[in-house]
């Protein structure tokens, strides 16, 4: 029950049913600049924006919406389905395709998107779920609504009621009209340049401005275009920005550090667009200017910046991220309903962004947070890559020395127990490395590394001393020192994820807080080990694990700590399984459907509990028991099925082929060591593996940094196989007949 409150949050039942929002200001404006990074804003180059970056209130933003870059087509399209969505036009690592926009079509003061039925079409393929248009059609209700209120006020003889003029979206430019549209292709306003700005102003009151200028890099310097960035997967993208340190032998992919001329003409164009638009900003009007796409592969984040009626000075946030300073790119679209009061659809993912006001903020500190915020999401995803792959390869090299160390002689066997924890420490060292800004350096690449080396050989030598390396203290340190390091992220914020590779990215825009799958992984595995081996005595063999467990799962799903639904289960699941096996009960088929019949109650009324609270304070928890009220759950299931299945042959499919050789060779060579501490602790292992790849998107990721934890550690444990001394047989010896002696006297 103590799990089921946590995670679940505190029980608030549902009010009243609450009238249409007020509206925030007159009306909002939205300036999409494809491209545009925290670098490009300069006080002598981009002066306007310069100004607004101080004057209102900003943040990072993840522009993520179909595959690992977002580029000008998609973006504008999800700009109005407020939903991730993808572009008709290939999307090419330049995106030279989706910047190549039509202008709309009109007909006697009507405009049409002309391909809108292929963009629709498109976007069948994708299992998010996005609805073209939604944000013009959720409008359009707002304006209909007020309408047939005003007329059943005047059939009952009330007094009227005033409709407010305006309730449209308008747009200007040919991206703008893809975010203008409403579900059908059609606009309201639509006008290729800003002297229409006025009249669009008139007409609606959101405006959505594409300047025509998307800010890249010339050929000569843009990231190679052979590259497949989807293939290499999510968490495998190689990033480079404009903040990357060159050199001569720099790699492929990487932006050159030189200032490019082309760009900073773009960025110029740009900030004289938002010039413009800021001086015909009316008082009671806002305005929102954000870079909504990619130039080119690899993808980055982008500044947003809110100014006008009503906004302070500060920075910025919103209830998808649940992190200060970051936004995603749907959250402008739900921004822009709120401004006017419009109701959220069900169909727009995001969430209005919430002001956080700071008398301190400068235009210098926000663009220099939003450098460093750039800098240290594209240097992590630098560095991940090649740690999967290191981790994944000295995973391989762990198993061996596992196998050798149960089945093989004696030679080598100090060598095969200090790899074993070598491996077990480098996730751990990963989670560590977070801590220290190593990003900032000239060399973000070796200084990562050396801190993962330094980690690993400390964590090594504190497992070898005389007094920790026998028995089950080397598991229970490291183990207790995993859990320890990422129980006191979680209770501290969450800190460290962002800036390694055991963690998440911002700029893929899919977790800004809480626990990410790697860590979950490490996590569970770390507490299945202490669960398992520390010494229990009496009463406590029976308390001590339900008191890590509970602990443990208040953890990983609590809505202010880890939120992670898919973790809650496994942990549950495995955790139950754990303690039933460690108490010497029987895992029945019976006994087994119990563990996964109380994991999903856990679930479902975590789930629901979190679903009734307010909706801005919902984790992704209560957000999917809404999709499964609503209908929608089905396509978050395959999306997240189709993301783990893609996980299949990535980097650390290795690390797990291996461990399922490795298991069998110690099952045939070696006959299991029947304790129940041990069994406890495979049993466990192997459900986090097991259920954590079903029930997780990352997939196969789960298994490989569960075996980079804990195989090893395992194996440690129990030790290599003791002959037992020869003892003579006494029955056989007492039955055996006798030779008579010589006589004597």
């Amino acid at each position: 029950m103590a799990a089921l409150a946590a995670c679940g949050g505190a029980l608030a039942l549902p009010g009243p049913a609450q009238a249409a929002p007020e509206p925030e200001a007159e009306g909002i404006i939205v300036v999409g600049v494809p491209g545009l990074a925290w670098s490009d804003i300069d006080e002598q180059v981009t002066p306007n924006l310069w100004e607004l970056a101080g004057e209102g209130a900003s943040a990072a933003m993840s522009a993520r919406t179909i595959g690992s870059w977002t580029c000008p087509e998609a973006a504008w399209v999800s700009l109005g389905a407020g939903e991730r969505a993808g572009g008709a036009a290939p999307r090419d690592a330049q995106c030279e395709a989706q910047s190549q926009l039509q202008a709309p079509v009109g007909d006697d003061g009507a405009w049409s998107v002309p391909a809108w039925p292929d963009l629709v079409e498109a976007n069948t393929a994708f299992n998010y779920g996005a609805r073209l248009g939604s944000l013009a059609d959720a409008v359009a209700v707002m304006a209909a609504e007020q309408e047939a209120a005003a007329a059943e006020a005047e059939a009952n003889g009330e007094p009227a009621l005033e409709v407010e003029a305006g309730s449209c979206v308008a747009g200007i430019g040919d991206g703008a009209a893809l975010a203008a549209a409403d579900t059908e292709g059609r606009i309201t306003f639509w006008a290729p340049g800003l002297d229409a700005l006025p009249a669009a102003m008139d007409t609606c009151d959101i405006v959505i401005v594409d300047p025509g200028v998307v800010i890249g890099d010339t050929a000569d310097n843009a990231p190679d275009t052979a590259t497949d960035y989807d293939q290499l997967g999510e968490d495998d993208t190689e990033v480079g920005t404009e903040e990357t340190s060159g050199a001569e032998d720099e790699e492929p992919g990487e932006i050159a550090p030189e200032a490019d001329p082309v760009r900073a003409a773009a960025a110029q164009a740009a900030d004289t667009a938002v010039g413009d638009v800021n001086e015909q900003l009316p008082d009671g009007w806002r305005l929102m200017v954000a870079g909504i796409a990619d130039a080119s592969a690899p993808s980055a984040l982008h500044p947003v910046i809110y100014s006008g009626a009503g906004i302070e000075a500060g920075g910025l946030t919103s209830s998808t991220t649940g992190r200060d300073g970051y936004v995603q790119l749907v959250d402008l679209t739900a921004t822009a309903l709120a401004v006017v009061g419009a109701d959220l659809p069900g169909t727009v993912a995001g969430a209005p962004v919430s002001v956080l006001p700071d008398a301190e903020h400068t235009s210098a500190g926000a663009v220099a947070t939003g450098i460093d915020e750039t800098a240290a999401s594209s240097a992590v995803a630098d560095v991940s890559w090649p740690f999967y792959v290191t981790l994944s390869a000295v995973g391989c090299l762990m198993v061996a020395a596992a196998v050798w160390l149960l089945c093989g002689g004696d030679r080598h066997r100090t060598l095969a127990r200090t790899v074993c924890v070598a491996v077990a420490a480098m996730p751990v060292a990963g989670v560590a490395a977070g801590i220290p800004p190593w990003w900032r350096s000239e060399q973000p690449t070796l200084v990562f590394w050396a801190l993962i080396v330094a980690g690993v050989a400390v964590i090594t030598v504190a497992a070898s001393l005389p007094w920790t390396r026998h028995g089950v203290r080397p598991t229970l340190l490291v183990a207790g020192l995993a859990a320890a390091l990422i129980a006191i992220d979680q209770v501290s914020g969450a800190t460290w994820p962002l800036h390694t590779p055991m963690g998440y990215t911002a700029q893929a825009g899919a977790r800004f807080t809480g626990l990410g799958n790697y860590a979950f992984s490490v996590f569970a595995a770390a507490v299945i080990l202490l669960v398992a081996f520390v010494p229990w005595r009496g009463r406590a063999r029976i308390w001590g694990p339900i008191a890590i467990g509970v602990c443990a799962v208040v953890i990983v799903g609590a809505p202010n700590l880890g939120r992670d639904m898919g973790g809650t289960l496994t942990l549950v699941a495995a955790g139950i399984l754990t303690c039933l096996k460690l108490w010497g009960r029987r895992l029945s088929i019976g006994a087994i459907g119990a563990a996964g019949g109380i994991a999903l109650g856990v679930f479902a009324v975590a789930g629901f509990l979190d679903y009734l609270r307010p909706e801005a304070d919902q984790t992704h928890l209560g957000r999917f028991v809404a999709s499964v009220l609503d209908g929608s759950a089905t396509q978050i299931l395959i999306r997240k099925a189709d993301a783990a299945i893609g996980t299949i042959g990535n980097s650390l499919t290795w690390i797990s082929l291996a461990a399922v050789i490795g298991a069998i060779i110690i099952w045939r060579k070696r006959a299991p060591v029947r304790t129940d501490a041990v069994g406890a602790a495979v049993i466990g292992l192997t459900a986090v593996a097991l259920i954590g790849a079903l029930v997780n998107d990352s997939g196969i990721a789960i298994p490989g940094f569960t075996i980079a934890l804990g195989f090893g550690l395992l194996a440690i444990t129990v030790g290599p196989a003791r002959t037992a001394p020869a003892v003579p047989d006494l029955d056989r010896a007492a039955a055996r007949p006798r030779t008579p002696g010589p006589a004597t006297s």
